[in-house]
């Protein structure tokens, strides 16, 4: 069974169609994978960004953490010195009463002082 040139070159320009639409279909396959390639990046960056994004709201919520025991360590600071500041009319107070017993011994004992020195009689 020999072939003519005809058969030959016809089917040579088949299988060239064939290899042409092959080779077309492995083109749109190599575009569809470098897009879903550039996808899969897009999704990675983005994860990578939701991890950078909790690690900071993590950091964030410790500092708070922090702040909220220093709030707390300031709060009791303040009510220690309102304590201490509600205190000093007290003293004051106290003090006071103290300058008034310190004046009555002293008028005291210049009075028997006076009186010892005056011969210890009751007379004038």
């Amino acid at each position: 069974m020999s072939l003519t040139n005809e058969q030959i070159e016809e089917k040579i320009n088949k299988q060239s169609e064939q290899i042409a639409r092959i080779d077309h279909d492995l083109k749109e396959v190599i575009s569809k994978v470098n897009n879903q390639s550039e996808q899969i990046n897009k999704i990675d960056d983005i994860l990578e960004n939701q991890k950078q994004s909790t690690q900071q709201i993590n950091d964030l919520e410790k500092r708070m953490i922090g702040i909220e025991g220093t709030l707390k360590s300031i709060e009791s600071t303040l009510k220690l010195q309102e304590s201490y500041i509600q205190k000093i009319p007290e003293l004051s107070e106290k003090v006071g009463e103290l300058k008034n017993w310190r004046q009555i011994f002293i008028i005291l004992i210049t009075a028997l002082i006076t009186w010892y020195f005056r011969g210890v009689n009751l007379k004038p």
